[in-house]
């Protein structure tokens, strides 16, 4: 079976290796042509970067966050919500990957889906600046803690707003509102339990790849689905602390440690059981 390149591991490695900084730079493409709800009022300034890069697209340096509905063919529709938060450590948002293909195989199964393009953290527009900071911050993943991203967090709780203030004419139900997160989006995710009254909108919270180190000291704790690679830096820098903590405030736990996968597996073929993630959540959520 053919080994997706994810992004985390190409980066991973051209901050390790010398050799590695031959790999190829982004190359820009078209904003993705799907139908998008602004969540900020006003114009967006065009700043914002598609590329393609290791096998993925992503976009980074977003300004203007935007909600893409992925919806279930006609007939198909279960009346359930999920908002979908990609990753990329902040610094651009892993829209393909952990965005669009996510949502496309929940549509698959009735759900309707919202990909969030949430604002990032300013980078460099110039390749090689750009492509030296993400070596040094994917190079670091696991030896100490992402700097959160407060917009980000805003995002993700007007987005849940909107998918409720929309239920009625999308014919989906208030009450089954779900999110999931990836890595940064995981983050931002655990900040919403934490800081969002937005949060309570939440039927049920996914985390894929999290920070382990994390604990949501305040707030909700909905039912939680958590699918995380032993070989994860991230697992090995926190275990099982996050949900150990979890635990004490809720048994509505359901954890996914596959033996291997590594960071940001995603929607790619690894090879490993974490292949497998995607449909052991929408068991779950069609189930929990």
């Amino acid at each position: 079976m053919k080994t997706f390149k994810t992004l985390f591991a190409a980066l991973s490695a051209l901050a390790m290796t010398p050799a590695a900084a031959q790999l190829p730079p982004p190359e820009p493409v078209l904003p993705v042509m799907r139908p998008a709800i602004p969540l900020s009022p006003g114009k967006c300034d065009g700043a914002e970067q598609w590329e393609r890069m290791f096998e993925q697209t992503n976009v980074r340096n977003v300004t203007c966050p935007s909600l893409y509905p992925v919806l279930p063919k006609s007939g198909r529709a279960n009346g359930k919500a999920v908002v979908v938060v990609p990753g990329g450590g902040y610094q651009f948002v892993s829209i393909e990957q952990e965005g669009f293909r996510v949502a496309d195989a929940l549509a698959a199964r009735g759900y309707t889906a919202f990909v969030l393009k949430y604002r990032t953290v300013e980078t460099p527009r110039e390749n090689a600046a750009f492509m030296a900071a993400m070596a040094k911050l994917f190079g670091n993943l696991g030896k100490g803690e992402l700097a959160d991203n407060p917009p980000a967090v805003d995002d993700l709780a007007a987005a849940l707003r909107l998918v409720r203030d929309q239920a009625g004419q999308r014919g989906l139900d208030t009450g089954k509102i779900s999110a999931i997160g990836f890595s940064a989006g995981a983050r931002a995710a655990i900040r919403l339990l934490e800081q969002k009254d937005e949060a309570r909108l939440a039927e049920s919270i996914a985390l894929v790849y999290p920070p382990m180190t994390q604990v949501v000291k305040t707030g909700p704790r909905p039912p939680l689905f958590l699918a995380i690679a032993a070989d994860d830096p991230l697992f090995v820098q926190g275990k099982l602390g996050l949900v150990q903590a979890w635990l004490a405030e809720s048994p509505k736990v359901e954890l996914h440690l596959y033996s291997g996968g590594s960071h940001g597996f995603g929607m790619g073929i690894k090879g490993t059981t974490s292949d497998l993630w995607i449909d052991q959540y929408i068991a779950w959520l069609d189930r929990h």
